[in-house]
């Protein structure tokens, strides 16, 4: 009551004074005046208001409930734990689903990758496929999984927002639907370039791969002839282009998010305005719900739509994997048809027909070869570059599938699977290959033979002095490439995995073009000694290593020339062999002539029925030698 009192008193004051104030122009002490009365009369009206307010609540408040703050607590709670939970599997259920799909496409494309021809390798530079195993696996096993859960994420939550903001204010959904077809649009011309660009990235960076790889394996070549500028000047224009390509790619993506922004101002712009034109239908609740959900909807879209597009541009990285998930294969490793036992006990090698290409659209290198190699006869096979040498032992390894019939002790090569095939033949190259491990497993990398016999396969090449100097003997981990090794001393580790296999059929090409004369020599004495009894192919650019031999091949363009003793055909003096022979030098050529008569007057003839000759058990050996 005292306060309804106040109230009146001050009204009245209130009154007065602002009925003076009209009237006359007072000074500002005047104002101060009145403002004085104000003052009292505010604050006796507000605790006169504060004090109704309060009674009111009183006397409601008997039929209000009273909250239960457990409950609530707990549900809350409940909700935290379940999207702890629900969070958790959903992670280790997307990590779990996409790291197994990376595997499987790397495991798809290693096997692709073993299983591919050797043409394979001629025409893909080693950059190529090095490009797919590291960049495009480490996309698809780093990159991909990241971003593919984020837009699953990103856009169920889309979904959710659409549906709450759309059951509270429907007129939300006006500008949202065009807005979506806007984005849809937009999105697909973005990938059409996007896409294109990003194979252009990955495919230019190919070249670094592979001059890196090359620079590294000749890099003392480079050195000895002072070519360091020109191959970092190459290697800087291969990695100038690779950077224009993903420049290219960044600017690309930056136009897309520009304009994904640029629409989502305008969506946030029409929202406001159309707050503005129904306020008088809506509160201000329903306002501040529709303007706090169209920042969080535009924000949420925008990612949404690039993470999509990221995600379709990433799928290029898969796109290249599953290109070498379905490469050409060869041949089965193995076939229901299996090789007798034994197999094989004479090493008769015949040729029949026997026409060779690297591959279908290729032409064809060996015309309808027509040879037969007797048990333990040795062979020289020669012939000018191009002459198809080196292609008759492809033929033989099956390196591509040759037309005709190659027979080994009347089997049919074409028959059998690849692994009984080649596992039946060791091959010494020009280049010796040693893997990174131990020296074991160069030697016997299916850990077939005892540790003795590693032992006497490297003293039959004078290699254990060698070993027995090694920190670690047999277990000694060697370099890459086994560049702890001298050249001759790798090859004589092929050698001595050759006698350990004790294969029926030894190939060595040019085993001695890049050794000094005295692992040459320790080289032809270990063959002769330890391959006596084999039937030996020698394709040779030196000649002195074949002009002893039981007969010689000479190979012109594909086809078989001459077939005959050495000395015979020097007979022919419009022969290509002797025309090789002359080219040696006169003092080189008499040395030649000399040893191949020796060899004739010396060697002893078997009769030989239908190009058949009965002997023991004999092995076949063929080696190619460089000039």
């Amino acid at each position: 009551m005292m306060f309804s009192v106040a109230g009146i008193v001050c009204d009245a004051r209130l009154v007065a004074g602002v009925l003076v104030r009209n009237s006359l122009r007072s000074p500002p002490d005047a104002n101060r005046a009145v403002s004085s009365f104000h003052l009292p009369c505010f604050r006796a009206g507000e605790q006169e208001k504060l004090s109704s307010t309060n009674s009111s609540t009183a006397t409601n408040g008997t039929n209000s409930t009273k909250l239960d703050l457990g409950f609530y607590l707990g549900v809350y709670g409940g909700l935290t734990a379940a999207t702890i939970l629900f969070g958790f599997v959903r992670n280790l259920l997307l990590f779990s689903v996409l790291v197994k799909a990376a595997q499987s496409l790397h495991n798809s494309m290693f096997n692709a990758i073993l299983r591919a021809p050797v043409r394979f390798f001629d025409i893909n530079p080693i950059g190529r496929v090095l490009n797919r195993f590291s960049k495009d696996i480490g996309q698809v096993d780093s990159m991909l999984p990241w971003t593919f859960t984020d837009f699953i994420q990103v856009f169920l939550q889309i979904l959710g927002v659409i549906a709450v903001a759309a059951s509270v204010i429907p007129w939300i959904l006006i500008p949202v639907l065009p807005l979506l077809g806007l984005f849809l649009f937009l999105r697909r011309y973005f990938l059409q370039t996007s896409r294109d660009v990003k194979r252009l990235e990955s495919t230019t960076r190919s070249p670094v791969f592979s001059h890196l790889s090359s620079s590294l394996q000749g890099l003392w070549t480079i050195r000895a002839f002072g070519a360091e500028e020109r191959f970092q000047n190459a290697f800087d224009a291969h990695q100038n282009l690779h950077s224009e390509a993903f420049f290219l790619f960044l600017t690309t993506s930056r136009w897309f998010a520009v304009r994904l922004d640029g629409m989502c101002s305008v969506f946030v712009t029409i929202t406001t305005f159309g707050c503005l034109l129904l306020r008088d239908q809506l509160d201000a609740g329903s306002v501040g719900l529709a303007l706090s959900y169209a920042v969080t909807l535009m924000g949420m879209f925008q990612w949404g739509v690039r993470q999509s597009a990221e995600v379709e541009n990433m799928m290029t990285s898969v796109e290249r994997v599953m290109e070498y998930t379905e490469l050409e294969s060869e041949a089965p490793w193995e076939t229901k048809k299996r090789p007798p036992p034994g197999w094989p006990s004479k090493g008769l090698v015949t040729f029949d027909g026997v026409s060779f290409s690297y591959s279908n659209d290729s032409p064809p290198v060996l015309h309808g070869l027509q040879a037969m190699f007797q048990p333990q006869e040795k062979v020289g096979i020669v012939g000018r570059t191009g002459a198809g040498k080196s292609s008759l032992v492809s033929a033989l390894f099956r390196l591509a599938e040759p037309q005709g019939k190659i027979y080994i002790d009347g089997v049919v090569t074409s028959d059998l699977g690849l692994h009984d095939l080649r596992q039946k033949m060791s091959i010494i190259p020009q280049d010796p290959m040693l893997f990174t491990g131990s020296m074991r497993k160069n030697l016997d990398p299916f850990n077939q033979h005892s540790d003795e016999e590693l032992w006497n396969a490297l003293r039959e090449v004078q290699l254990k002095s060698v070993v027995e100097e090694l920190p670690g003997k047999l277990e000694t981990v060697l370099a890459e490439s086994g560049s702890n090794f001298s050249v001759g001393q790798r090859q004589l580790v092929c050698l001595a995995r050759a006698i350990l296999r004790r294969n029926r059929i030894l190939i060595i090409d040019e085993a001695t073009a890049n050794v000094d004369p005295r692992t040459d020599e320790l080289i032809q004495k270990t063959i002769r000694d330890k391959f006596r009894e084999c039937t030996v192919l020698t394709i040779a650019h030196r000649l002195n290593t074949i002009i002893d031999s039981d007969r010689i091949l000479v190979l012109d363009a594909g086809k078989i020339h001459a077939y005959d003793e050495p000395h015979v055909l020097l007979q022919d003096t419009k022969g290509i062999f002797y025309k090789m022979v002359q080219q040696t030098g006169k003092q080189e050529a008499a040395a030649l002539l000399e040893a191949a008569k020796r060899a004739y007057d010396s060697r002893s003839r078997p009769s030989v029925a239908n190009g058949h000759a009965e002997s023991a058990d004999v092995n076949l050996v063929i080696f190619e030698t460089a000039l």
